[in-house]
């Protein structure tokens, strides 16, 4: 029984439970007692650990953000073509949470909570993936015409957002991902020459 987990344990299943509930009900319709029935324990149990879904909410995005940010750091460590190495970093930031919000009923509901519940993670998260795709732009050559390193990533930054809004399935979401991809790495010349790049 989930209530006989060591904490950390315990804490991974109500976490894996709330996202189930939350993924099949939507933020507004997932009640403490929905997560605590997907986990396995008592009320009692899940409010030792969460005082409410605001809290696990925040748990969440956190950990996703987290994730993230790592995954990007490692894709951008690879070597590879930059359009492939951008595509894989792109997916590494949408990771799951995209194929949830745009592969259940109530996926946009979920990325309206997440701005109007964990926003301030949601930005210093942004923030950082963007310092991210700025450091590895910096080991390029670009032409000046086309910006910095800092103006391209932020172009990625608006890119990415723009198709959270605008994308109604994920293969569509993907497809826009490649093309943007593409667009950044044709914008970057060659690797400079005996500059070590540091990534985050």
């Amino acid at each position: 029984m989930s209530a006989d987990l060591p904490a950390n344990d315990r804490i991974e299943t109500i976490l894996a439970a709330a996202f189930r509930a939350f993924a099949a009900y939507g933020y507004r319709r997932t009640t403490m007692d929905d997560i605590a029935t997907a986990a396995g324990l008592s009320r009692t149990a899940l409010y030792q650990n969460f005082r409410n879904k605001e809290d696990i909410f925040l748990q969440l995005t956190h950990d996703y953000m987290a994730a993230a940010v790592a995954e990007m750091r490692a894709v951008f460590r690879r070597d590879g073509p930059p359009a492939e190495v951008l595509e894989a970093a792109f997916a590494a930031k949408g990771g799951r949470f995209m194929e949830i919000v745009l592969g259940t009923p109530h996926g946009r509901e979920l990325m309206e909570a997440g701005f109007a519940v964990a926003g301030d993670l949601a930005q210093q998260a942004e923030a950082e993936m963007q310092l991210i795709v700025q450091d590895w732009l910096q080991g390029f050559e670009i032409d000046p015409a086309l910006g910095t390193a800092a103006d391209l990533a932020a172009m990625v930054q608006t890119g990415l957002k723009g198709l959270k809004v605008s994308a109604t399935t994920l293969p569509d979401y993907e497809a826009g991902q490649r093309t943007l991809a593409r667009v950044i790495a044709a914008a970057l010349g060659p690797r400079k020459s005996g500059k070590a790049v540091k990534i985050g």
